[in-house]
């Protein structure tokens, strides 16, 4: 018996180590561990502050997971199993779900854990801490009965290396995001991978420049954190953040500078970052380019406006709108009327196939830059 746990545990820990490297490896693993332990299932669940981030369990019915969500199965209070969770590595079981189930739990996930067959089993918690707990366990029917003690201490071998390629997972992912980084810095384009909590995990060289101007730039990093220095100009971007990490796929943003008239302001554009099939709430979730507002030479208006089918004054008008100036001076140096200046722009946005400046911004920095 002895040689035959040390052949399993063995199989278990090879299974996790490779998970992270191959294409399939982490529901190979997943089942692996659950025949090893002899349960139904084995799941890997990541918790954030509010939500479930992920709920890998192989073999199971889409179904299932729209209904964790549905009753809100991550919540302690909902939970029994999630009630009954203690420090990493420390290997709770059915005992313990008995004591959770005098506090935690309701009618609806009661029924739920029934029907897909997880009142026994045992579970761990792999990662705690930074709004984030990642869990493991075994599930078991109530036709699979409890779990046997070779059962438990085979788990809690197979948790140390579970852990081991989870924390691999993350440095693979850290490591992808500098990458990443590195390869808008090969191009000189200020680059912001930000995380799920909308912090900044990895930043090109030049997006460094450009949070680290103190005379007049746009943008600031707080405490890891992207925003603008304008007041005004902050609600816009955080709100646009949240819009990203929401699952909105791109928006542009003029962040102008901290006071009128200066230079330093910067076009944002946000994107949704695509997200892995095994995406454990480590990798970047939004790329935000900042390009910072530069003259371009009035010089360009001519290709600008065989591009665009614009006449003079509008390219003109186009570029300046490009180069960070706000209406007032645009006017003011056409000696023309905000209405006639407003006419013209609404006149450039429809030949240029755009809604709103920002986008033809980011049209003509596209063509110009």
């Amino acid at each position: 018996m002895d040689g035959l746990f040390a052949r399993e545990a063995v199989e278990v820990e090879n299974a996790f180590l490779a998970a992270p490297f191959e294409t399939d490896g982490w529901n190979a693993a997943l089942r692996l561990f659950a025949r090893r332990t002899g349960a139904t299932h084995a799941q890997l669940l990541g918790i954030g502050e509010q939500a479930a981030l992920f709920n890998f369990m192989p073999d199971i019915d889409a179904s299932y997971q729209r209904e964790f969500i549905e009753i809100e199965g991550w919540r302690p209070e909902v939970n029994w199993r999630v009630a009954a969770s203690g420090p990493s590595l420390e290997i709770r079981h059915e005992a313990h779900y008995e004591i959770a189930r005098t506090h935690s739990g309701t009618a609806e996930y009661e029924e739920h854990v029934r029907r897909w067959g997880g009142v026994n089993g045992c579970q761990t918690a792999l990662i705690e801490g930074d709004g984030l707990l990642v869990g493991m366990a075994v599930l078991r029917s109530e036709r699979d009965g409890r779990t046997s003690e070779r059962d438990r201490k085979l788990f809690a071998a197979g948790a140390r290396h579970a852990l081991a390629a989870v924390r691999m997972q993350r440095a693979m992912a850290q490591r992808g995001a500098q990458m990443t980084a590195g390869a808008f810095d090969a191009i000189g384009v200020a680059a912001f991978l930000i995380d799920r909590h909308g912090t900044v995990v990895a930043q090109s060289a030049a997006a460094e420049a450009i949070t680290g101007d103190p005379a007049g730039g746009a943008l600031r990093l707080r405490r890891g954190r992207l925003g603008a220095v304008r007041r005004d100009a902050d609600t816009l971007l955080q709100t646009a953040l949240g819009r990203a990490l929401g699952g909105q796929a791109m928006q542009q943003y003029w962040i102008g500078p901290p006071q009128d008239g200066d230079s330093g302001g910067v076009l944002c554009e946000l994107f949704r970052m695509p997200q892995r099939e095994w995406d454990f709430g480590f990798e970047p979730r939004v790329l935000v380019v900042a390009r910072r507002a530069a003259d371009i030479p009035a010089m360009r208006a001519a290709p600008l406006r065989a591009a665009l089918g614009l006449t003079h004054a509008e390219a003109e008008i186009a570029l300046r709108l490009a180069n960070g100036e706000v209406r007032e001076d645009i006017a003011a140096g056409r000696g023309t009327s905000a209405q006639t200046l407003a006419t013209q722009i609404k006149s450039i946005l429809r030949k240029s196939e755009v809604g709103r400046e920002a986008e033809l911004t980011a049209l003509v920095n596209r063509l110009l830059r």
